[in-house]
C-alpha cells in the first residue's frame, strides 16, 4: 500500500477539477431542464389548463421543477467541494515539494515514507571535527525540515477527510421521488453543512449598499463560483442591487421555493404568527408562484421576474417586473402606498401587467417593463403611521439604490432605458423622499398619483426638471382633503409646480380602471410620449 507521502507526491488536482467539471455540467443540465420545463411545460400548463386533471397533474409537474433545484444545488455544492479540495490538496504538494527541496538541498535525506535523515557518514568524517560540527548542526535542522513535511501531510489529510465528509453529506441526501416536502430545505442544509465542513461558513458578499461595487464583485467572479453563490446563498445575492435581473430572479425563485417548502411542512408557531396570517402568506406565496411560472411561456417582454422576496419582514417584502428592465428601452418602477401588503402581491402583479400594456399601446415598438416595489414597510389603514414620515425616510434609501441598480445592470446590456419612477399614496412621499435626497432616483420622469405630500414644496426640490414632474388626483379622490400633510405643499397645488396630468377616474384607487384616460396618459408617460395636461386647481 502508498503511503500518504506518496499518494501526495504523485497527486494530479485535473482528476477533482475534471470531476468537478462534470457535476458543474450536471448543475447546468438540471438549470436549463428546469428552465425548459417551466417555459415549454408547467408554464403554459398552469396558465391555461384547468379541471381535475389539472389538479391532480400540476402540483407533480411543480415536483419535478423543485427536485431539479435540488439536483442543481447538491452539483454546484458537489463542484465547489472537489474543486476546494483539489486547491488544497496541490497546495499541500507545493508545501511539500519545496519542504522536500530544501532538506535535499541541505544534505539531508528524504524516504518513501517522509521521513527525514542524516546521511550516512563518509570515511574520515568521524575523525574530522569540522565535519562533525557541521553534521551536528544539519542533524539541528532536520526537525524544522521534518515538521514542514508532516504538516503539508497533515493539511493534505484534512481536506481529503474534509472533502469526503462533505460529499458524504450530499450522498446522504438521496431524493425521494415520492416526496418534494422538505426536499429543497434538506438540500440547503446539507449544502450549508458541506461548507461548514470545508470550513467555507463565512464567503465575502458585498453589503448592497452601492450596486455598482456589488455589480463588480459579480463580474469578477468565475462561472463556477457564481453558480455556487447561487445554489447556497440566493437569500443575500437576490437582494444585490446591480445584479442582472435574470440572476436575482433565478435567486429569488429558490428563495421563494425554500419560504414555501418551510411554511407546507411547518405551522403557525414556527413563525411567530397566527392561523389567519399563516394561511394569508401561504395562499400569497403559492400565488406569485403560480403566475411567475405562468408568464415562463411567454416572450421575455412579456415574462415577470422576481427581483425580491421577503415574507416575514413588517408587511412582508416583494419586488417583481413585467419584462426585463435590464433590456426595456422604457422601465416604470411603480412604489404602492398605505395598505399594500404582502398578501396583495398578486394583485400588484396583474396591476403592473395592466401599466406594461396601456405604455405598449403608446410605445409602438419600443419594448416596455414594469416594476412593482413593494421594498419598504407601508402604513396601515387606520393606524398612526400613515400620518408619520418615518416609515418613507425608511424605505427612500433602498429606493434610490434600486433605481441606480436599475442603470448599472442596463448599462452591462448597451442599455440606457426612459425611466419613470411613480407612487401612488403614500409610495408619492417615499418616491418624493428618494428623489429628494442623494441625488435623486437616477429618472426622466417622476409621476405622483393621490399625493398626501412628496417631502418637498416644490417640484424642483425633486432633482428633475419640473416639466418632467406629473401628478394626478381625482376630483372626488379624498387626498384633497390631507394633501400636504406629510411635509411640503400637496402636489395637485399651482404653487408645486409638477404637471398636472387629466385623470377621469373617481375616488383614491381608482387609477388604473380600464379604458381610462388616467390609464392611458400613465401609459403616455411610461412610455415617454406627453400625457394631456391640464391647468393646476390652486388649492
Amino acid at each position: 500500500m502508498s503511503s500518504l507521502y506518496e499518494l501526495l507526491v504523485k497527486f494530479d488536482p485535473h482528476g477533482l477539477n475534471d470531476a468537478a467539471k462534470a457535476w458543474t455540467a450536471l448543475g447546468h443540465t438540471a438549470e436549463s431542464t428546469g428552465r425548459r420545463h417551466r417555459g415549454q411545460v408547467y408554464g403554459p400548463l398552469a396558465g391555461n389548463w384547468e379541471g381535475d386533471d389539472a389538479k391532480a397533474a400540476l402540483p407533480y409537474l411543480e415536483k419535478t421543477e423543485q427536485h431539479l433545484n435540488v439536483v442543481k444545488m447538491e452539483a454546484d455544492t458537489a463542484a465547489l467541494v472537489l474543486n476546494t479540495v483539489a486547491d488544497r490538496m496541490y497546495q499541500a504538494q507545493t508545501n511539500l515539494t519545496n519542504a522536500v527541496k530544501r532538506a535535499v538541498d541541505a544534505g539531508l535525506n528524504v524516504s518513501a515514507e517522509g521521513v527525514v535523515s542524516l546521511p550516512p557518514e563518509d570515511k574520515g568524517e568521524h575523525n574530522d571535527p569540522e565535519a562533525q560540527k557541521a553534521r551536528q548542526q544539519l542533524g539541528s535542522e532536520m526537525k524544522g525540515f521534518q515538521d514542514r513535511i508532516n504538516t503539508a501531510l497533515k493539511d493534505a489529510q484534512t481536506a481529503s477527510d474534509q472533502g469526503n465528509t462533505a460529499l458524504g453529506r450530499l450522498s446522504s441526501n438521496a431524493l425521494d421521488p415520492a416526496k418534494a416536502a422538505g426536499a429543497l430545505a434538506g438540500a440547503k442544509s446539507a449544502a450549508a453543512a458541506a461548507m461548514q465542513d470545508l470550513g467555507l461558513v463565512d464567503p465575502y458578499i458585498p453589503d448592497g449598499k452601492d450596486p455598482e461595487k456589488s455589480a463588480a464583485w459579480w463580474k469578477g467572479l468565475t462561472p463556477e463560483q457564481q453558480d455556487a453563490y447561487l445554489a447556497l446563498h440566493p437569500d443575500r445575492i437576490g437582494k444585490l442591487d446591480g445584479l442582472p435581473t435574470t440572476v436575482r430572479d433565478e435567486a429569488n425563485r429558490l428563495v421563494l421555493d425554500e419560504k414555501l417548502d418551510a411554511y407546507r411542512t411547518g405551522k403557525p408557531g414556527d413563525f411567530g404568527i397566527d392561523e389567519d396570517e399563516y394561511k394569508s402568506r401561504v395562499a400569497a406565496l403559492e400565488e406569485i408562484k403560480k403566475k411567475l411560472t405562468a408568464s415562463d411561456g411567454n416572450p421575455e417582454q412579456h415574462q415577470m421576474f422576481l427581483l425580491g422576496i421577503d415574507p416575514e419582514a413588517h408587511n412582508g417584502r416583494a419586488i417583481v417586473s413585467t419584462g426585463n428592465p435590464d433590456k426595456a428601452q422604457h422601465t416604470a418602477v411603480f412604489v404602492p402606498g398605505t395598505g399594500t401588503v404582502f398578501a396583495g402581491v398578486p394583485g400588484q402583479m396583474d396591476h403592473i401587467r395592466r401599466l406594461q400594456s396601456a405604455a405598449e399601446d403608446k410605445a409602438g415598438d419600443e419594448s416596455v417593463a414594469v416594476v412593482s416595489w413593494l421594498g419598504y414597510e407601508t402604513p396601515e389603514w387606520g393606524d398612526a403611521s400613515v400620518a408619520f414620515t418615518d416609515r418613507g425616510d425608511a424605505g427612500a434609501p433602498d429606493l434610490r439604490n434600486f433605481t441606480k441598480g436599475l442603470r448599472v445592470a442596463e448599462g452591462d446590456n448597451g442599455v440606457c432605458s426612459h425611466l419613470t419612477v411613480m407612487g401612488h399614496s403614500y409610495g408619492t412621499y417615499v418616491v418624493g423622499a428618494a428623489a429628494r435626497d442623494g441625488g435623486g432616483v437616477n429618472a426622466d420622469d417622476i409621476l405622483a398619483l393621490g399625493s398626501p405630500g412628496m417631502g418637498v414644496d416644490t417640484a424642483a426640490g425633486l432633482n428633475i426638471d419640473p416639466k418632467h414632474v406629473w401628478v394626478g388626483t381625482a376630483r372626488d379622490d379624498f387626498i384633497r382633503e390631507v394633501g400636504g400633510d406629510l411635509s411640503g405643499r400637496a402636489p395637485y397645488n399651482s404653487y408645486f409646480g409638477g404637471q398636472n396630468i387629466q385623470i377621469d377616474t373617481s375616488g383614491h384607487g381608482g387609477y388604473w380602471d380600464s379604458a381610462s384616460q388616467s390609464l392611458a396618459n400613465q401609459g403616455r408617460i411610461i412610455a415617454g410620449r406627453p400625457p394631456t395636461v391640464l391647468p393646476t386647481v390652486p388649492h
